[in-house]
């Protein structure tokens, strides 16, 4: 069965501190609980949107025009797969790009290291 693949705790506090507001179907709450939208009852406490991965891509191309790329090099696949980030689609932001196990860990990664460095 497939399932979403959201952003990890870390990644949905460091949205939240840039300004993401958008309403998502899940959320974490302030200890790092995963837990449906609508299941929030406690109005004190923090809550963080815990978008998709996709979802938080398109929120960096759509406000901050940073377009993240994952593919994987056909010499250096067991490597994993390779993000790299350009801006406005077609200028590279810095020659830097990384790596991830998964396509998901790779998305993972390039949305963090945009958020800490680049947002």
């Amino acid at each position: 069965m497939l399932t979403e693949d959201h952003v990890s705790f870390e990644v949905a506090k460091l949205l939240k501190e840039k300004g993401f507001n958008e309403y998502t179907a899940t959320v974490y709450n302030q200890n790092g609980s995963f837990m449906p939208n609508g299941a929030i009852e406690d109005t004190y406490q923090t809550f963080y949107s815990a978008p998709t991965l996709q979802m938080a891509m398109k929120w960096l191309r759509e406000v901050h025009n940073i377009f993240i790329e994952i593919s994987v090099d056909e010499i250096l696949k067991d490597e994993g797969y390779q993000w790299a980030l350009y801006y406005n689609s077609t200028k590279e932001i810095r020659p830097y790009s990384g790596w991830g196990d998964s396509y998901e860990e790779a998305c993972e990664a390039a949305i963090q290291y945009v958020l800490k460095n680049l947002i």
